[in-house]
């Protein structure tokens, strides 16, 4: 289910405002005052994204009358490369983060050498792990669609990806992949750090940092030739979306830990001299 449209018909009542919340943001749809605009008085519509926080208000008098919708995104017919979003982004939203987007591509000082951009998905999404990443693309929303469609736009390749981890690999490094994989063994190397050699060995995962840190340890990490997962991240790495699965773990002894993987977006960066 992609969201919920929801109609108030123009009958006498008083409160029974809708109340939306996502993450620490929160809209008042109050159908009263928008009915009391119009003569003679029509219906009033919202629609919001199912993973949106609601909350009708006490109605202190009268009755308040509506019909729910569920709504509901069909595969499109085009073939799934084509990575037709499932919603349309708003336009002007496009361009206003397009535009910022540029601004840093243009100056020298950005990723000088080129580099990766990460992405953290804002919305929630049917995830499990029999989702193929690249039909996902197709149900992005939001600004998570805002984000993909300009990457796009500037050519910068976005791809949704999976960022596994473990309890044990503390909040820097996991390993990205770009599909799902379930129930991995994992092994623990030198710096604290874990990650999934079985992923990186044998199913071509990269080793990525989750967050911004300049920290001895993830200097020390990449300064051994990982560059390909060092990624600038645009908007912070969430588990909004994550999955949680068992995994053989071998430290002193072999025994069943679990491994986490949540979905993001990434986008490749020419170096600055490369760029148009």
């Amino acid at each position: 289910m992609l969201g919920s449209l929801v109609i108030v018909f123009p009958t006498p009542h008083q409160g029974g405002e809708l109340i939306l919340r996502h993450l620490d943001r929160e809209w008042t749809f109050d159908a009263n005052a928008l009915m009391a605009l119009r003569s003679p008085p029509s219906l009033a519509y919202v629609a919001f994204y199912s993973d949106i926080e609601h909350e009708v208000l006490k109605v202190t008098s009268g009755h308040r009358v509506t019909l729910t919708y569920n709504l509901y995104s069909t595969p499109s017919e085009l073939n799934p490369k084509t990575t037709a979003l499932a919603v349309t982004p708003d336009s002007n939203a496009i361009d206003k983060f397009q535009t910022t987007l540029r601004a840093l591509l243009k100056s020298p000082d950005f990723l000088p050498k080129g580099g990766t951009l990460g992405f953290g998905l804002v919305h929630l999404y049917p995830v499990t792990f029999k989702t193929e990443l690249e039909n996902l693309v197709r149900y992005l929303k939001g600004e998570d669609a805002h984000v993909y469609r300009a990457c796009r736009e500037l050519q910068l390749e976005p791809a949704l990806r999976m960022l596994y981890d473990d309890s044990g690999s503390g909040p820097e490094f996991g390993v990205l992949m770009g599909e799902m994989v379930e129930q991995p063994d994992y092994d623990y190397y030198d710096y604290g750090v874990s990650y999934a050699s079985h992923l990186i060995d044998e199913l071509g995962g990269v080793s990525a940092n989750k967050a911004n840190s300049n920290s001895r340890t993830m200097l020390e990490w990449f300064d051994e030739g990982d560059e390909e997962g060092r990624i600038t991240w645009i908007s912070p790495f969430n588990g909004r979306n994550q999955l949680k699965d068992f995994a053989m773990t071998y430290g002193n002894e072999v025994s069943v830990g679990y491994i986490y993987c949540s979905p993001c977006l990434i986008a490749r960066v020419l170096p600055a001299s490369d760029r148009a």
